[in-house]
């Protein structure tokens, strides 16, 4: 099983592969799109910019882009940086008491997530997702006055003289 982080920095950089033709994309944007914290983000990209997978620039206009050709990149690439270390697969545990521990459960889940994930290319999933129109489904709907509040009272003009020097003009 994927952790969280793992399933996060794989849909930020496959919206980052959607969006960066149009040049650098910011994290607002990304954070905007699925609806994750900006700090949250940080930690991700800062992990993938140290392992030379993204660039960021600064400034204004500034934000990250895929350092890597997205043929070239797969899907485990990028989760296996948020993922522990997943056992030999020709390497079997040890039954205990008849039973199969835990650990070899999860041990085997990983290895499935990491042969299924390897053969998934960042384009493939970037053009699943265009293809699919999935990108609307991370949208959310923003309704108008959803906590049904009553409209404000329009503010009433002054019937008298709004200032002092008005006073004096209108005492001669």
């Amino acid at each position: 099983m994927l952790s969280k982080k793992s399933f996060n920095a794989i849909n930020a950089l496959v919206w980052l592969g959607l969006l960066q033709d149009q040049g650098p994309v910011s994290l607002l944007k990304i954070s905007t799109q699925l609806h994750l914290s900006i700090s949250c983000l940080e930690q991700i990209f800062a992990t993938l910019k140290s392992k030379s997978l993204i660039a960021s620039f600064k400034g204004p206009g500034g934000g990250y882009c895929i350092n890597q050709e997205l043929s070239e990149v797969t899907l485990w690439d990028i989760a296996s940086y948020f993922e522990g270390d997943v056992g030999d697969p020709s390497a079997k545990e040890s039954l205990i008491e008849g039973k199969i521990s835990q650990d070899s459960i999860f041990n085997e889940f990983k290895l499935s997530a990491q042969k299924a994930l390897s053969e998934i290319t960042l384009e493939d999933a970037i053009q699943t997702c265009m293809k699919n129109h999935s990108t609307s489904g991370f949208k959310r709907e923003h309704k108008e006055n959803r906590f049904h509040l009553k409209p404000l009272p329009s503010m009433p003009m002054p019937k008298g003289p709004n200032s002092v020097f008005t006073w004096a003009s209108q005492a001669q």
